[in-house]
């Protein structure tokens, strides 16, 4: 019989984390991310979009709602890869921060197929608002896990919420490029830490 062994200290059992596995996921997520920067940002810049009656009437419209389906898969897979990279370390709070932002993005994503496939707005009444305040909760709680395990710079982990939500659900103008250059600072720090080992 095989045991793993534990950490007396708090009870849990360790994991073996499949670096390599957690890395491509995070590369994923971050490629994922910065596609959809490029969509939202094209839409939001290029593209005529309907103000105002929520009613789908432009190309931009759909574009610019369509751009958040790979904006929650790159949330999802880029958190969950540094919570494994980080091999838990992040306790509770990252934890629950991986599964609140997680829920919050998949109320979102459902909010905006349903948005595309009746062609106006669906927001739920204020579940639009309350979800994109969950996912912000989220990933403060999954930032505040992280900032003890020394994997990410504190800086990073300091402006990584705010950048998620004016990058991505609250976005205007070209905000996006701010979380396409979050997660090519992530990509960039966890590259340089894996060549150091």
């Amino acid at each position: 019989m095989t045991t793993l062994p534990t950490n007396r200290a708090r009870g849990r059992t360790a994991v073996s984390t499949d670096v390599p596995t957690a890395r491509r996921a995070v590369v994923a997520g971050a490629a994922i991310g910065i596609l959809a920067v490029i969509i939202e940002g094209a839409a939001l810049v290029f593209a005529k979009t309907t103000s105002g009656t929520g009613h789908y009437r432009h190309a931009g419209d759909y574009w610019l709602t369509a751009a958040a389906l790979p904006h929650a898969l790159a949330a999802v897979l880029v958190i969950f890869g540094i919570r494994a990279l980080q091999r838990s370390r992040d306790g509770r709070l990252g934890l629950v921060g991986c599964w609140l932002t997680s829920a919050c993005l998949a109320v979102l994503a459902g909010a905006c197929v349903a948005s595309l496939a009746v062609r106006h707005d669906v927001q739920l009444g204020p579940t639009y608002v309350l979800a994109t305040l969950g996912t912000l909760i989220g990933m403060a709680l999954f930032c505040a896990g992280s900032w003890r395990t020394g994997l990410l710079p504190r800086w990073l982990l300091a402006v990584w919420p705010v950048v998620w939500v004016i990058g991505s659900f609250a976005a205007v103008s070209a905000s996006p490029l701010l979380l396409a250059a979050l997660y090519v600072a992530i990509v960039v720090i966890l590259h340089r830490q894996s060549t150091r080992l």
